[in-house]
């Protein structure tokens, strides 16, 4: 806000006239009408008189803000960025860290700062020892910000502090870091992957078999994540009339569990869904038959590259009693019900 509108403003907050003000200050009211209007400025000397009759200090009256802007912080790290790349890297620092002593609470500014340059030191030519400097000055900036209350800020700082303490190879210390952070991946509001990084430090320190479990165990979280999530696409699209689309989608989730080495299970799930959609019976039957032997054929995790860290060899036998409850008492499948080819599936796995 502009002097002229605080002037104006708080001038009729407090029920003061034009020439209140300028009886109070002894100034004509065409010079207090022009200060509301923008085109002239009290004088320097009418600024303390000013503030006291509108119950305002001087940093409110001339508009000094604590913080900058977004736009206004964005604008500097633009310019620090054409400082270092016309004066060098120590020119950009000095006017950075003398604008942070400007705003000494703008957290923004501070974050914008320090990824940009820890970029810019980065891409430097500075040697091992000319850098440290200015590399702990990073660390000393990324750790007052992996205080912050704005979890954005908090979590981006945590995930750079970590990955400063691997390089530098202080992993106590990046795995104190680790241990506070939450264990959620959240990648609207932030970069960090607590796991990712618990992977890198363990490459970092030889702890290869360490860092292939997180990965395998990774891989598989991410796999059936991926897994549900063209199940739902093909509820979507089978919920908009797409049969179609559904197919499509339905066979990439089918090939899935063969690319990927899972259960032989995963192939049949989404082609049954649209089966019963459609209700095909005899396409129902078939699939079904091949569902529910997969069921009961144990799913070797170990024998496959993507899984033999953390192999568990799931026994999905004991879903099978619940699997066949669903298929004889949900009413999407009542179609089937009066099917003898049905029945008799259903009694030889409630035999087993």
């Amino acid at each position: 806000m502009s002097i002229n509108l605080v002037i104006q403003e708080k001038r009729k907050e407090l029920g003061l006239t034009q020439e209140q003000v300028a009886k109070h200050l002894n100034v004509s009211i065409p010079a207090v009408s022009k200060w509301e209007s923008g085109s002239s400025s009290p004088d320097i000397s009418l600024l303390p008189p000013l503030a006291r009759l509108l119950k305002v200090d001087l940093n409110t009256l001339l508009c000094f803000q604590e913080d900058m802007s977004n736009q206004e912080i964005e604008c500097f790290c633009r310019e620090v960025a054409s400082v270092v790349q016309s004066k060098g890297i120590a020119d950009g620092f000095e006017a950075a860290e003398q604008k942070i002593r400007e705003y000494p609470h703008n957290e923004t500014l501070l974050h914008c700062l320090t990824v940009q340059l820890d970029s810019l030191l980065a891409m430097s030519e500075l040697s091992a020892d000319e850098m440290r400097r200015y590399d702990d000055l990073i660390v000393k900036w990324y750790s007052n910000l992996a205080g912050s209350s704005n979890s954005s800020i908090r979590n981006s700082a945590e995930y750079m502090l970590v990955n400063k303490w691997i390089r530098k190879g202080d992993y106590e210390k990046a795995q104190e870091i680790l241990n506070q952070m939450p264990d959620r991946e959240d990648y609207v509001s932030s970069m960090a992957d607590k796991r990712m990084l618990q992977i890198n430090m363990d490459l970092r320190r030889g702890r290869t078999e360490e860092a292939m479990k997180g990965l395998q165990n990774a891989l598989l979280m991410a796999v059936n994540k991926v897994q549900m999530l063209l199940y739902k696409m093909i509820d979507a699209e089978l919920a908009a009339g797409s049969i179609h689309n559904a197919e499509k989608i339905a066979d990439k989730a089918g090939q899935m569990a063969s690319f990927f080495d899972l259960s032989e299970y995963g192939s049949y799930v989404a082609p049954l869904h649209i089966a019963v959609t459609k209700k095909d019976v005899g396409e129902c039957i078939r699939l079904l038959r091949k569902l529910l032997a997969a069921m009961i054929t144990p799913w070797e995790m170990s024998s496959s590259l993507l899984y033999d860290r953390i192999a568990k060899n799931p026994d999905m036998k004991q879903m099978l009693p619940a699997v066949l409850t669903e298929l004889e008492k949900e009413s999407a499948y009542d179609f089937l019900h009066n099917s003898d080819e049905f029945k008799e599936l259903i009694a030889e796995y409630r035999s087993l």
